[in-house]
């Protein structure tokens, strides 16, 4: 356990001064893929959409990961978050959040949906800590099956629409 934790550390370190838009430090437990995964991301923003009234709010959304037809199964090759109402200051428990390992069409994937109106699978928390253009993201969700994901998002720049 405190190899993952400094392993993940060291990743989180490692996202200071990057030149990507969005990096995600995720670790992993259960469903055979136990580990540490780095995914990053330059053309694709974080974005924060706005509702109109009569309560207005903000729903956050990203997405990091590329084309994977023909990759390893055994590589996180995209994460998932969408965020309803990310004005919250502590902790949310209404998200969907998606990782998936090898090809996104056919590859394994696991969910968690928390969000008001939709069936209920899994649980966990997120939360958005915005700072002029950038946020940091944290998630610490559990699938139905049982998979823990948990870590950090860092958006530089983030688009708003």
């Amino acid at each position: 356990m405190r190899t993952s934790l400094l392993i993940a550390a060291t990743a989180l370190l490692s996202l200071v001064g990057s030149t990507d838009r969005v990096t995600a430090s995720v670790t992993v437990v259960g469903g055979g893929h136990d580990g540490v995964y780095l995914l990053e991301n330059d053309d694709t923003p974080c974005a924060i959409t706005s509702e109109p009234s009569p309560r207005p709010k903000h729903q956050f959304d990203v997405m990091i990961g590329a084309e994977t037809h023909g990759r390893d199964p055994k590589k996180l090759t995209l994460l998932m978050l969408m965020i309803p109402d990310a004005d919250l200051k502590e902790d949310n428990h209404s998200f969907f959040s998606s990782i998936t390992f090898g090809d996104i069409g056919s590859g394994n994937r696991y969910s968690v949906e928390t969000r008001p109106d939709s069936i209920v699978t899994g649980s966990g928390t997120v939360s958005v800590r915005r700072s002029g253009h950038d946020a940091t993201v944290g998630f610490d969700v559990t699938s139905p099956s049982g998979v823990e994901f948990k870590g950090t998002i860092q958006c530089v720049d983030v688009a708003r629409y």
